[in-house]
């Protein structure tokens, strides 16, 4: 399990092992630590005894008085990462209820030695991974789902409801792709014991009034917004992946104005097969402003198709999606960034409760689906994007239709509201909860899934669960009051970033349309087709397959839709292989 983690961390692996428990801690960071750093953290007694056991996958920060004299422990913590000591002497302290009292992006495990509970936690927004899967003599757990699958006594099966998952890009919360795997839900902690286990939430979104005008909701939500820059800074240099954009901006901005020194920038370039897209110059226009030290990086068209590098991307999203080198450019993009930054902030998530995503709030507008699967429907994909070369007939027969349905009205029925408030603020709720519990995946838990096994530590400030809990509540009407969607954002950065930037229209990202990349995908297809056990070939549709060989052209339809049918279709395949699925539909 140590070497399957790799995917996870690329130093470290050593195994804390006692009777039936085995914890195992990894790490993505490319500086030079000292050997403990690598093994998990110990809390012992007196006489040497070992009471309990941390591990944990991400940056922790603790409050400031955990290492007070007063709140010192008598169980002194030794070894392990500086994340695994801190949720160690939280949990010693605070017991179950320590991840409240912790900020930052985390997956951790505690093995309590005195009662024989394991404790796992994850953070409030779910941003680092934590899956497990349930045995007759225990528990297998990891940050990484195929690790967990290789384990002998855990199966790697795909049911009807998985497949519906893997194909809509929805699941509910704690409910894996495959079908012995679950996960451990954001927020959330799982105390599995002898007698059982039991889940327990420590954060959700709430409901509350909002009573600040909007003056104050812009000076309330630009000190939160600074507040969150200052706590995930690394103690070295900031570095910022600039994009050009409204979010990547300000956060460029914040950084450098905020008393320190200019922040390293990062841009990705895509040459000329990419979409005609007008960063570049927004990007120059930060850096000239603010100083910085920015450096360009380019990928080229031709490691998109590298055999290597796709299998590694696939590993690293751990399962398939239908995005393709919307996958593979940030992974090589974060491999180049990790040569000159150990951590880097990203202005990722801020679409998902500035008013980015869910589209207008209007007055007589009614949800009848997550946001996003309305758009796709408009474009003629009823399920999302990516499923158009399945077989219809077993998407019918396994009711995707109904599984978007189920999960729609599952989270819909999740939502929290306040007595009385009007229509467009109800409907605001659902859209911005919608997107923060079910839209992440696809956003700010792809780029760290991408980064991470690029060894690359992304910390995403726009996630932050104080600013995110008041954004929450911001009466809709406040959120666009200017016409424009993201108003408080442009406003409460309006003094750091370029007057251009705060009119520039939002783009997507980029694709790359170079004919070798597509050449590469049809190849992929043919050789699909004539591999009689290809694992996937039972759930696709061939002669859909087989026109797309044949007509390329159709690779194009809706700018990349096409392209993601096939991306789909090779990534389900390729993941099937990987993992050793088998079907039980």
């Amino acid at each position: 399990m140590a070497s399957d983690l790799v995917v996870r961390g690329r130093t470290g692996g050593t195994v804390w092992q006692e009777r039936q428990v085995a914890l195992i801690e990894r790490d993505s960071a490319q500086a030079p630590q000292a050997p403990q750093a690598h093994q998990a953290a110990v809390a012992g007694d007196a006489l040497g005894d070992t009471l309990a056991v941390a591990v944990c996958d991400g940056h922790v920060l603790p409050p400031t008085d955990l290492d007070s004299p007063t709140a010192r422990s008598d169980m002194p913590v030794t070894g392990g990462s500086p994340a695994a000591r801190a949720v160690l002497k939280a949990y010693l302290r605070w017991g179950r209820s320590a991840p409240a009292h912790l900020d930052g992006a985390f997956a951790f495990a505690v093995w309590d030695v005195r009662t024989g509970e394991l404790l796992l936690g994850r953070d409030r927004l779910g941003v680092k991974p934590l899956s497990y899967a349930l045995t007759p003599d225990g528990v297998v757990f990891a940050s990484d789902v195929a690790t967990v699958v290789r384990h002998p006594m855990v199966r790697a099966e795909l049911d009807a409801a998985g497949l519906g998952a893997v194909l809509t890009q929805l699941r509910s919360p704690g409910r894996g792709v495959l079908r012995s795997v679950r996960e451990v839900r954001a927020g959330h902690t799982l105390r599995i014991a002898a007698e059982g286990r039991t889940e327990q939430p420590y954060w959700r979104l709430e409901a509350r009034p909002h009573e600040l005008d909007l003056d104050g909701t812009v000076k309330h939500l630009r000190d939160l917004l600074e507040d969150a820059v200052a706590r995930v800074e690394p103690g070295e240099r900031a570095a910022v992946l600039l994009s050009g954009g409204l979010d990547s901006s300000v956060l460029t901005g914040l950084v450098a104005s905020g008393g320190r020194s200019a922040p390293q920038t990062f841009t990705v370039l895509f040459g000329d097969t990419s979409a005609p897209v007008p960063d570049r110059p927004y990007a120059e226009e930060v850096v000239r402003l603010w100083g910085c030290d920015h450096r360009e990086v380019a990928v080229r068209p031709e490691e998109l198709l590298d055999p290597v590098t796709l299998a590694e991307v696939l590993a690293a999203k751990d399962q398939p999606t239908p995005f393709g080198d919307k996958n593979i450019t940030p992974y090589l993009f974060s491999g180049h960034v990790a040569r000159h930054a150990r951590v880097v902030l990203s202005g990722e998530g801020a679409d998902a409760l500035f008013g980015g995503l869910g589209g207008a709030i209007d007055e007589g507008r009614v949800l009848t689906s997550f946001p996003w699967i309305e758009r796709s429907r408009r474009f003629g994909m009823p399920y999302g994007i990516g499923t158009g070369l399945f077989d219809q007939a077993l998407l019918e027969d396994i009711d995707v239709d109904g599984h978007v349905d189920r999960m729609f009205r599952e989270a819909l029925d999740e939502v929290p509201h306040l007595a009385g408030a009007a229509p467009v603020d109800r409907l605001a709720r659902q859209v911005d909860y919608l997107t923060v519990t079910r839209l992440l995946e696809q956003t700010v838990l792809h780029s760290e899934r991408l980064s991470t096994a690029a060894a690359l530590d992304v910390r995403f400030p726009f996630t932050d669960h104080r600013l995110l809990s008041v954004l929450f509540n911001v009466p809709a009407a406040m959120k666009s009051f200017d016409g424009r969607e993201k108003s408080l954002l442009r406003t409460l950065g309006r003094d750091v970033v370029p007057p251009s930037v705060l009119t520039r229209a939002k783009v997507p990202y980029p694709i790359t349309y170079d004919p070798h990349y597509k050449a590469g995908l049809v190849a992929r297809l043919r050789e699909l087709l004539d591999d009689s056990t290809a694992p996937a070939r039972p759930l696709v549709d061939l002669s859909a397959i087989r026109s797309m060989t044949e007509d390329p052209a159709l690779l194009d339809r809706g700018g990349w839709l096409g392209r993601a049918d096939a991306e789909m279709v090779l990534q389900l395949d390729d993941w099937m292989r990987r993992l050793n699925v088998r079907t039980r539909l």
